[in-house]
């Protein structure tokens, strides 16, 4: 899969080393014997705060959360296309029905275990290929509803230090992604015949989860990818220290 375009968002902003959390953000020290779910709290906290970016951290709104560009590879089995999709704005990152967070000091190792009600994909997408035994043709808009999603991601983190601070960076990601539905509406299908794009989208409706199982790798790399981004644009702007205290 192409890397994604989102690093380069996040890179014209100016890094301003040395920052300070939002006054608004709640603050967990590493010493504090309930760590975790201190750290549980505060970040989703934090994400319910993200319908505005936070510019002095780097951190851009989640309400929509806007990625330039993100393709997910053919599959193996019925998707035998490509998805390229543009103008992503991504809804939904904000509301979270549960959150479980843990921080592994030892290894750098920092897990999120998240349950979301819905996130909604809106883009332009072009696809041209196969899916089933249909042919599949199209250039427009479209939306992506993921019914009550679980994402656990997993961040592998490395200390450098930048002008007498302590930071970490993300070095890798792992990225889990099981849902409990998924719904397709894509426009203007087939030269804009809509019979036929009516009905290629009830095939894909009704047959959600054998299509996601097919492409599920990609989209984990893909929001992988976008996670992990976000994080490393907050980490490379605020100092351990300031993060958990005790560096």
């Amino acid at each position: 899969m192409k890397k994604s375009t989102f690093l380069a968002l996040l890179a014209v902003a100016h890094l301003c080393f040395g920052a300070k959390l939002p006054s608004t953000f709640k603050k967990c020290d590493k010493k504090q014997s309930d760590f975790d779910q201190c750290l549980s709290t505060a970040v989703k906290d934090a994400l319910s705060q993200l319908n505005v970016g936070k510019k002095e951290v780097g951190l851009p709104s989640f309400e929509p959360l806007e990625v330039p560009s993100l393709v997910i590879g053919a599959g193996k089995g019925p998707v035998g296309f490509v998805q390229n999709y543009k103008n992503i704005k991504l809804s939904g990152f904000t509301k979270v029905d549960s959150l479980k967070a843990k921080m592994d000091f030892e290894k750098n190792i920092l897990e999120l275990d998240v349950d979301y009600p819905e996130i909604i994909m809106n883009f332009e997408c072009e696809i041209n290929g196969q899916l089933l035994v249909l042919p599949v043709q199209g250039e427009g808009p479209g939306r992506i509803n993921l019914n009550k999603p679980k994402f656990v991601l997993t961040l592998y983190l490395e200390k450098y230090e930048k002008k007498n601070n302590k930071y970490y960076t993300v070095v890798k990601n792992k990225l889990l992604i099981d849902l409990q539905r998924m719904n397709f509406k894509l426009d203007n299908l087939f030269n804009g015949d809509k019979a036929l794009g009516d009905n290629l989208n009830q095939v894909m409706n009704d047959n959600w989860k054998e299509l996601y199982d097919d492409v599920k790798s990609s989209y984990e790399e893909a929001f992988g990818k976008i996670f992990a981004s976000v994080f490393d644009n907050l980490l490379a702007r605020v100092p351990i220290a300031q993060l958990f205290g005790g560096e």
